[in-house]
């Protein structure tokens, strides 16, 4: 870890930004700040790529960490799966439940919790899940308690932000109020580490190409052009990174798969 940087998962300062933010408590009162944040490229659906990634789920046991207002929650419900979801957030956890009411508590149960001090049995689930939750946590901790909640041969699918594009980064450094201290994306020397407590992953970066959404808003100033043009893009894609594979590592996100 770089010395210069705050560890990941200061507990406090993470569960009051995200009630802040839940509660829609934590304006962007730079002007600066406000403009940047307009500029960020519309990101392809994470929700849909998970799902892609998990296949077949109903009847599984699936825990979910960082769940935010329950999106993927619902998502995982309605395709039959029982969920076990959670938010270091008591405003996250309260949303959650709301936008679940009618699986709870047949297949949906929504806690606040740490995710790396999780209270389940070993062995307790099929799949552990989350999308932008292990680069606000200590990821050595998480990686350890993902592998204790699933059982034998189960998997660990996670959508989240790539450290290595410098466009990317750039707009992190000049937007500082639009994320805790210590939130920052996963390297690939992050995610090698935490795969040392599985058999096995597998990486799918995407969202490269898509950062051109944000100079069709810079040169339109509009969203809806902003929107369309990163759905046009992201078809073309996958076969961008399969001619230039190594510009993979500029992508702006990566789905990780770690089997147990």
């Amino acid at each position: 870890m770089d010395k210069n940087k705050p560890k990941r998962g200061q507990t406090g300062e993470e569960k009051d930004f995200h009630d802040k933010y839940f509660r829609s408590e934590h304006p962007i009162t730079s002007w600066l700040e406000r403009w940047i944040i307009s500029l960020y490229p519309t990101m392809p659906n994470h929700i849909d790529r998970l799902l892609a990634s998990l296949g077949q789920v109903s009847g599984k046991r699936i825990c979910e960490i960082g769940c935010g207002g329950g999106g993927l929650t619902c998502e995982l419900a309605r395709r039959g799966a029982h969920v076990s979801a959670s938010d270091i957030s008591s405003e996250a956890v309260s949303l959650a439940r709301k936008n679940n009411e009618r699986f709870i508590p047949e297949q949906v149960e929504v806690q606040e919790m740490d995710a790396c001090s999780l209270i389940y049995d070993d062995e307790s689930f099929d799949f552990v899940v989350g999308i932008s939750i292990l680069h606000h946590v200590d990821i050595d901790k998480v990686s350890r308690e993902i592998n204790r909640v699933l059982t034998p041969g189960g998997k660990a699918v996670f959508v989240e932000p790539l450290a290595h594009n410098p466009i990317s980064n750039l707009w992190r450094k000049l937007s500082p109020s639009a994320r805790t201290p210590d939130e920052r994306p996963l390297s690939y020397h992050e995610i090698s580490a935490m795969s040392k407590n599985f058999s096995s992953m597998e990486c799918q970066e995407y969202a490269l190409l898509t950062l051109l959404s944000s100079l069709v808003y810079l040169i339109t100033h509009n969203h809806q052009a902003k929107v369309r043009s990163a759905e046009l893009i992201a078809k073309f894609e996958p076969a961008f990174l399969k001619i230039c594979r190594p510009l993979k590592r500029y992508s702006g996100a990566i789905l990780i798969e770690f089997t147990k």
